[in-house]
């Protein structure tokens, strides 16, 4: 794996920080929290890369919240497919 730049180091921890405290959170809210919370992270790609101009160069700021977008959905994308496997797993047995 090569090595990250400063900026997508710091977004891809961010990204981590940013969904630890939103879980954590909803989990502090209840079942009714955690539900609506799993709810809208399972129907809607909450955390957005905002490319509205992907041609524009990018800053250190906008290349440290790209990063951190791109994060959080690589987390989402893994957590649904695990999510999908267990209820295939569960379903077949």
């Amino acid at each position: 794996m090569p090595a990250l730049s400063p900026e997508e180091l710091e977004g891809r921890l961010n990204a981590h920080r940013e969904l630890m405290i939103t879980w954590l959170a909803a989990m502090m809210g209840g079942e009714e929290t955690t539900k609506a919370l799993l709810h809208r992270l399972t129907e809607d790609d909450t955390f957005k890369d905002h490319e509205e101009d992907p041609g524009i160069a990018p800053g250190e700021g906008f290349a440290i919240e790209t990063a951190a977008a791109r994060e959080s959905r690589s987390i989402l994308e893994a957590a649904r497919a695990r999510m999908k496997a267990q209820l295939a797993l569960d379903g077949a047995q």
